[in-house]
């Protein structure tokens, strides 16, 4: 990949006794003995939202909207600067309003990717971006393998979102574990590359989630705690849905029903009406009540 420099941002040398040094990064192991900080790192409750750099929509979408809710309930999000899914994850954070930190494997001043420039330069003034590495500094592949030790050291908790069998996401993964801190994951569709790693950890014990609201129940951030969570997306994110997402919306809003029933409503397939509610529901847009039908949630209903 192509790197930029932009010596125009303010870079600060940060030791272990500087007030802006994250606490939760003096005590990990290996830990580092100088970061330097463009922005400032915003406070706990802080996720890391980790996964594939070639991810497919199916995880961008989802890496965008857990970014946004997360942030919207006063969460600060941690990725790494890779594309894919950690572009998406800060992406949303900024669109929620938050304070995203982005820990990078080069110099604070080197975009890596070039094409996360633009980014970076609003992570800088928005949020933060954090190295351990000095200014000028080009990436590396080990410098991006023990960078992820500093994600996870940063967050109460990781999630993730779609990773292969062998991923760096794994291994952001292991990092947590050993670091105590909360491992979650999100299940993909079944027999696909980007989800055997999460299905993965979850038969190894991380705790699966499918929502912002299920992040936050797993890191014990109850609804008093934190700015309630918007229950589905804004109204103009509708028109953006695929045609049959939206025509299955269209159907819900008179009341509750079944795959089957939506299937002959609808004209698709049974298949067809069960993925697309599984993705709707992961955004937000539905939810499944019992007896195995769905309904659109309140926020959905009232932005049609």
């Amino acid at each position: 990949m192509v790197a930029s420099t932009q010596p125009e941002r303010a870079i600060r040398s940060l030791s272990p006794a500087d007030e802006d040094f994250p606490a939760r990064l003096r005590s990990i192991s290996s830990a580092p003995a100088e970061l330097y900080l463009c922005g400032r790192v915003a406070p706990p409750p802080r996720v890391a939202l980790v996964g594939a750099r070639r991810s497919d929509d199916y995880g961008l979408d989802l890496a965008r909207q857990l970014g946004e809710r997360l942030a919207r309930a006063g969460v600060c999000v941690v990725s790494g600067g890779a594309g894919g899914v950690d572009t998406a994850a800060l992406e949303g954070a900024l669109a929620g309003g938050g304070r995203p930190v982005a820990v990078l494997g080069t110099g604070c001043d080197v975009s890596y990717p070039a094409a996360n420039r633009r980014l970076f330069d609003r992570l800088a003034e928005q949020g933060a971006l954090l190295s351990e590495h000095p200014p000028g500094t080009q990436g590396l592949p080990f410098h991006f393998a023990r960078r992820n030790r500093l994600i996870s050291g940063l967050a109460d908790g990781v999630v993730v979102v779609r990773a292969a069998a062998r991923s760096g996401s794994l291994l952001t993964a292991r990092f947590a574990l050993g670091q105590g801190r909360k491992l979650m994951a999100v299940p993909g569709p079944a027999g696909q590359r980007l989800s055997a790693g999460c299905h993965l950890l979850l038969r190894s014990g991380a705790r699966l989630v499918e929502s912002a609201g299920d992040v936050l129940r797993e890191l014990g951030l109850e609804a008093g705690q934190q700015p309630q969570l918007p229950l589905g997306p804004p109204a103009a994110e509708r028109a953006r849905l695929p045609g049959p997402q939206q025509e299955l919306l269209r159907l819900l809003q008179g009341g509750q029903a079944s795959v089957d029933q939506l299937a002959r409503s609808s004209g698709l397939s049974a298949s067809q009406v069960a993925a697309s509610l599984l993705e709707l529901e992961l955004q937000g847009w539905v939810e499944q009540k019992p007896g195995m039908v769905y309904t659109v949630t309140r926020s959905s209903a009232t932005s049609s």
